[in-house]
């Protein structure tokens, strides 16, 4: 992947300097510069430019290990600045997350013209979607996935799910949904049509991302409570059933299982594209294990099998 250089001199690099070791892979300083500067430019919080940064970084990471290995720049930029706003809506304060789903549902009923909003989420959305029209591709099924997971998201902060809805929850709080669609569009798939074999695929790689994420994060959240350790699925079977070991197993087995299906598509478009996506996202909790995922349990990231080694580790 190449992009635009960053100068030394330059006040975005300077922020990024601390991250060096963890943007060292091609392009990951160029991306992660491009999108801290856009950042910068419509801050209107009080968290600084250095969290900014901070959440640059992560989302330059995912971006460029949860992607095609043809990608090139824009589309990494285009898809980064949806992470962006996952970050933004993830780790910000449920009221804005709760506005910007209504808003986005009100501009799907006024029209684009109407906006959504001033809050930074509302305003890193405006950009993706600007960005996506300008390539010509339709935002509206973007849009509503993205307003179902910002309800999702603003919703956990009240409490645990009612019993047996962890799962459902938490495949609109990965985010992961929006996510592909952002790749779908700019690779020009069609959605699966229903019966056909790749109709479950996207699915599977929701429940594969929170699968990773819950499974490497659990110890992190569980210390960490509140509506943070109940929005894991793994800490919420095991609450159910007062086994922790058979939660993480049954998790474990649970994620081998999909892997083999995503494996067995891998030669049809949508198979590969979400295989990279799945493998990349895994190898994303590694790189960040010191700077969002402390403790990584390696044991657990060890048993976790991979798309492109066909099911195996």
């Amino acid at each position: 992947m190449t992009g635009p250089g960053v100068g030394a001199s330059d006040p975005v690099a300077a922020l990024l300097a601390p991250f060096r070791e963890v943007l060292a892979a091609p392009g990951a300083a160029a991306l992660a510069a491009a999108l801290l500067a856009e950042a910068v430019a419509d801050c209107g919080c009080d968290r600084g430019a250095s969290w900014h940064a901070r959440q640059a970084v992560l989302s330059t990471v995912f971006e460029l290990h949860a992607s095609p290995a043809d990608a090139d720049f824009a589309e990494h930029l285009t898809v980064g600045r949806f992470i962006t706003l996952f970050f933004l809506v993830d780790d910000g304060p449920p009221e804005e997350a709760r506005a910007l789903a209504r808003a986005v549902l009100a501009v799907a009923d006024a029209g684009y013209g109407a906006g959504y909003g001033d809050s930074e989420p509302a305003r890193q959305l405006r950009v993706l979607v600007d960005d996506c029209r300008g390539r010509g591709l339709p935002t509206d099924r973007l849009t509503a996935l993205i307003a179902e997971f910002c309800a999702a998201t603003a919703e956990e902060s009240a409490g645990p799910p009612p019993p047996g809805h962890s799962r459902a929850r938490r495949a609109e709080t990965v985010g992961v949904r929006p996510h592909i669609e952002c790749w779908r569009l700019l690779r020009g798939l069609p959605l699966p049509a229903p019966g056909s074999p790749d109709r479950p695929l996207p699915e599977a790689t929701v429940e594969l991302v929170y699968l990773v994420n819950d499974l490497l994060s659990a110890a992190v959240e569980e210390r960490a409570g509140g509506s943070v350790a109940a929005g894991n699925t793994v800490l919420a079977r095991a609450r159910a059933t007062g086994d922790r070991a058979g939660a993480v197993e049954a998790a474990v087995a649970r994620h081998n299982a999909l892997v083999a299906v995503l494996a067995a598509a891998r030669h049809r478009p949508l198979g590969a594209l979400l295989g990279e996506l799945v493998d990349g996202n895994r190898t994303a909790h590694r790189a960040l294990t010191g700077l969002r995922y402390p403790g990584l349990p390696l044991d657990v990231f060890d048993r976790l099998h991979t798309v492109g080694g066909a099911g195996r580790r």
